[in-house]
């Protein structure tokens, strides 16, 4: 059929066609002529004409799965959340029950009287404090709650906050250059042990405090927290439970950072809560400790505590120094972190100097407090 020829058709008759093919009549009474050429070669697909009251009853259908539907579903959320909340509340409850089970930090203050004296004038330290712990009190001071760089005394912190959460002394670390070669590139002090060497928690944490380990407190940190940056957390979260003021901790080991820093009567209360945990305050008194052998080292490792080395033989007649933790950077100076006792009253005191010009001048001059404290 020519384009004219199709264009010279009647519609009408077409779509009267149509309408009797929708009513059921034969559709091959359609007139075939008014279908278009390239529409003959394709499927005829049927044409259902749907009357007003049945689209009626379908939209009603329709709106009452929608709104059924909807109903469904927002019972559904409310049931979820309902759900979630029951779980967080159990999990609320169930961390309180944890909390609750560890033992409570109790914060520690001292009394510090206006009219303190200040230390021995002959002591060259920047920032000190004496306490008398019999009566809970500071009786000397010098820039005691001056911001100052703990050094290596920051391992007091590291000590008390692992005890807190590593309980099983047996348990063991593998020692890996990815520790020790940073710290030899710092020129930190380490306890000493080696590449692939399988050490206990127990010979950790003395490696920390005796010989002042960077080595050793790093791997506390990560046996505890996974990470030195985790546990680095745990410590400042200690500062807070403490009251601590003027104390913040950026690492485990007192390597110098402008975010490590505490006071002098900070680090008297820091190390008060290590004297008040029997297992933290055994350590902080030990002269020696020999590790446990091992491949790399056969005989284990001599382990001495600074304090003691330097002490030992000049101590004050009338006190005895009972242990403690030094430290060292060139930012800070020669720091001392000690506890002792008077020998006829048994009166125990907490003696902290940061910021002295050398070695000997902070061992004497700690001697010299307890001396005076003593006479």
């Amino acid at each position: 059929m020519s384009q004219n020829s199709w264009q010279n058709k009647s519609y009408g008759e077409y779509f009267e066609n149509l309408e009797k093919g929708l009513n059921n009549e034969n559709p091959k009474t359609i007139n075939k002529n008014f279908a278009p050429k390239h529409q003959e070669k394709k499927k005829v697909y049927k044409v259902l004409r749907l009357r007003k009251w049945v689209l009626a009853v379908i939209g009603l259908f329709l709106i009452g799965t929608i709104t059924a539907s909807s109903i469904g579903a927002v019972s559904l959320i409310k049931k979820i959340a309902s759900i979630k909340e029951e779980s967080l509340e159990t999990t609320s409850k169930t961390e309180e029950k944890v909390e609750d089970n560890k033992p409570k930090t109790q914060k520690i203050s001292f009394e510090f009287p206006e009219n303190t004296p200040d230390i021995l004038s002959s002591n060259d330290a920047r920032n000190a404090i004496i306490i008398d712990l019999s009566e809970n009190k500071v009786i000397a001071a010098r820039n005691a709650n001056e911001k100052a760089y703990p050094a290596s005394t920051t391992k007091v912190m590291t000590l008390l906050v692992a005890s807190e959460h590593l309980t099983d002394l047996e348990d063991t670390f593998t020692m890996s250059y990815e520790i020790t070669d940073p710290l030899f590139v710092q020129e930190a002090s380490v306890a000493g042990f080696l590449n692939d060497e399988t050490i206990t928690v127990k010979d950790l944490f003395y490696g920390t405090i005796l010989p002042s380990g960077a080595d050793a407190a790093t791997a506390l940190a990560i046996m505890a927290a996974g990470n030195e940056e985790n546990f680095v957390k745990l410590m400042n979260k200690k500062v807070k439970s403490l009251g601590l003021k003027n104390t913040h901790f950026d690492n485990v080991t007192g390597l110098h950072s402008e975010q490590n820093y505490s006071s002098a009567y900070d680090m008297a209360v820091i190390l008060n809560a290590a004297m008040n945990n029997e297992f933290c305050k055994e350590i902080l008194s030990t002269y020696q400790y020999r590790t446990t052998k091992t491949p790399q080292n056969p005989n284990g490792l001599l382990l001495s505590n600074t304090i003691f080395e330097y002490m030992y033989g000049s101590e004050p007649e009338t006190a005895t120094i009972l242990g403690g933790k030094t430290g060292f950077v060139s930012e800070s100076g020669y720091c001392i972190a000690s506890f002792g006792e008077h020998n006829e009253t048994k009166n125990e005191y907490i003696v902290v100097t940061f910021g002295n010009s050398s070695r000997w001048p902070a061992f004497h001059g700690q001697i010299d407090l307890y001396k005076n404290l003593s006479e």
